[in-house]
């Protein structure tokens, strides 16, 4: 392989290895995607609707921001990975769903005031950081739904299944 043929090759991979390892982006949770069967149940629980600004923090690749966006809530989605970030907003736009937004950022910088609903699949030391930032900052009657690894100090209000719910 000649120095030009490296060259043109490393071109090529480093960033195609460096978009690869975005998709699998995570500190606080790998990526594994929500399944889907229980999700419409437990947003209709939640009140998901028109009206409501919901958040999914750690949002993957949009499955559960386009639903609750499908419901008629304003629905954000808040990731790591720019190219799931991308991948996302590209889908929603497929989909036609303009109430959904999707931000790239970490989820502990962000200010979540405004939220009615908050979705949480992180795993227990993100979950755990969460809690704390949320309980100070969110509103009265704030519904979080965390899935799979919950919170330690709040006490859930509901259960279904691997998901738990939280009043604020």
């Amino acid at each position: 392989m000649s120095s030009l043929d490296l060259i043109i090759f490393s071109l090529f991979f480093f960033p195609f290895c460096a978009l690869a390892l975005s998709w699998l982006a995570g500190t606080d949770a790998p990526y594994v995607p929500t399944k889907m069967k229980n999700i419409n149940k437990v947003l209709k629980f939640a009140r998901v609707r028109k009206g409501k600004k919901f958040y999914e923090l750690g949002s993957g690749d949009g499955r559960v921001v386009y639903e609750a966006a499908s419901m008629g809530a304003d629905a954000v989605g808040i990731e790591q990975s720019i190219l799931r970030v991308w991948y996302s907003a590209l889908k929603a736009r497929n989909l036609n769903l303009p109430n959904t937004k999707f931000i790239h950022g970490n989820v502990f910088n962000k200010n979540y005031s405004d939220a009615n609903i908050i979705y949480i699949y992180l795993l227990t030391k993100g979950v755990k950081k969460l809690e704390e930032k949320l309980t100070k900052e969110l509103k009265k009657k704030t519904i979080i739904i965390t899935q799979t690894y919950h919170f330690q100090k709040l006490k859930p209000y509901k259960k279904i299944g691997d998901f738990n719910f939280y009043r604020i």
